[in-house]
């Protein structure tokens, strides 16, 4: 296996400034998928669930029924993110998932510690199966990029931009030592559909408030 470079990439890329990057009919970078080879290594990879317990990430879709939407965050600790996560739990609940064809199974994927997991879950009320990658190697690996600066305002947030930072900078307080382990701060995610063990579909977030949006994510996935 390659060896994986754990340290947040910076983003050069010509979205970073502004710009978008397409090439005939090829998408946008951070629509790219990743070749078999990249995507077979990062499934070779852990991710842990809240009880520190190890599994390959290729565990939540080889010989998986149904398709899986893995969704992947920045820091347990993110104002933009739980927003996003309560959002997508009105929008995409497991009861209008289970309804698509194939039926869709959406898991999260966080890079903090795995103690920040429960309070996690409370905190944004999420249905959904939470994993971590601590070590960032999944992230590294498919392409996601560590980069601050937000975009205007996207549907999710049903906040102001600055009520946002200031709830993540509460959740840190509040939380004690374990505000301090809820993953690196610059850290980006996105939004994977995988498919009998094929990745179907990629977004990668482009900063700290780009996930898919859910009217994407609901022609993507079929939801009428």
């Amino acid at each position: 296996m390659a060896e994986v470079s754990n340290e947040p990439k910076e983003d050069t890329s010509p979205e970073a400034h502004g710009q978008t990057h397409t090439n005939g009919d090829h998408q946008e970078s951070h629509y790219q998928l990743p070749d078999a080879q990249t995507l077979q290594e990062a499934g070779d990879m852990l991710i842990k669930d809240e009880n520190g317990k190890e599994l390959p990430l290729h565990s939540l879709y080889q010989n998986q029924p149904g398709r899986q939407l893995i969704v992947f965050i920045r820091h347990f600790y993110c104002g933009h993110c739980e927003e996003y996560i309560r959002y997508l739990t009105k929008a995409l609940p497991p009861s209008t998932l289970a309804t698509t064809t194939p039926p869709t199974t959406l898991t999260v994927i966080g890079c903090g510690n795995t103690i920040c997991i429960p309070d996690y879950r409370t905190r944004t009320g999420c249905p959904y199966q939470i994993y971590t990658d601590p070590d960032r190697a999944i992230y590294a690996k498919l392409g996601m990029i560590a980069r601050l600066s937000g975009d205007p305002k996207p549907e999710y947030l049903t906040t102001s931009v600055l009520s946002s930072v200031a709830s993540s900078l509460k959740n840190i307080v509040t939380s004690g030592p374990k505000g301090f382990k809820g993953g690196n701060y610059s850290q980006n995610g996105g939004e994977f559909v995988v498919e009998s063990g094929e990745l179907k579909w990629v977004r990668r977030m482009r900063n700290s408030a780009d996930h898919t949006l859910v009217k994407e994510l609901k022609v993507v996935l079929g939801v009428e």
